[in-house]
C-alpha cells in the first residue's frame, strides 16, 4: 500500500528568509545535512547525507522560487534503501500569513511500512528548519535511528 505523510509549520519570520534555508546548500547544511548538493532547477539532481550517513537523493521537477518546490525522492542508503532514489514525489510550499510564513510538506507515494516514519522525519526536520530561521542554531540534524516500520 503506498500513502502520503504530510507535515506543516509555522514559522515567524518572511516567507523569503524561510524559503533560502531550504533549496541552498548552506541552508539545507544548517537543518537538513551535513553533505548537501543542489542544482535548483526543473531537471537538476539533488543529495543529501544526513548526520547518521543515510543519503537521499532525487531531481527537482518544479521550483517556484519562495513559494514552493516539488522534487523526486528516495533513499540511496540506510533503513529505507528499499525507496530508492526517485521513487516518490515531495512537494514543499511556503505561504506567508499575518504571522510569517507557514511550510508544508507532502510527501507522497511513500510505502505504508514507512509513512510513520516519514511523518516523524518531516516533522522533526520542519522544527529545527524553524529554530535556524528564527536565528538559532539547530540543536542537531541527527535523527533517532529509525526502524522502517516505526
Amino acid at each position: 500500500m503506498i500513502g502520503l505523510a504530510e507535515a506543516s509549520i509555522r514559522i515567524e519570520a518572511p516567507q523569503r528568509e524561510v524559503f533560502d534555508f531550504f533549496p541552498t546548500e548552506q541552508g539545507l547544511r544548517s537543518w537538513m545535512a551535513k553533505e548537501v548538493a543542489v542544482d535548483l532547477r526543473p531537471g537538476g539532481r539533488w543529495r543529501w547525507v544526513h548526520d547518521n550517513d543515510f543519503a537521499v537523493s532525487g531531481t527537482y521537477l518544479e521550483v517556484e522560487p519562495y513559494g514552493r518546490v516539488m522534487f523526486t525522492y528516495g533513499w540511496e542508503s540506510g533503513p529505507f534503501a528499499d525507496m530508492g532514489s526517485g521513487s516518490t514525489i515531495v512537494e514543499v510550499r511556503f505561504v506567508p500569513t499575518d504571522f510569517g510564513t507557514e511550510v508544508t510538506v507532502t510527501h507522497t507515494g511513500v510505502p505504508e511500512d514507512f509513512l510513520q516514519a516519514h511523518l516523524a522525519g518531516w516533522t522533526y526536520f520542519l522544527g529545527l528548519l524553524a529554530e535556524v530561521a528564527l536565528g538559532r542554531d539547530a540543536p542537531t540534524t541527527r535523527l533517532p535511528e529509525p526502524s522502517p516500520h516505526d
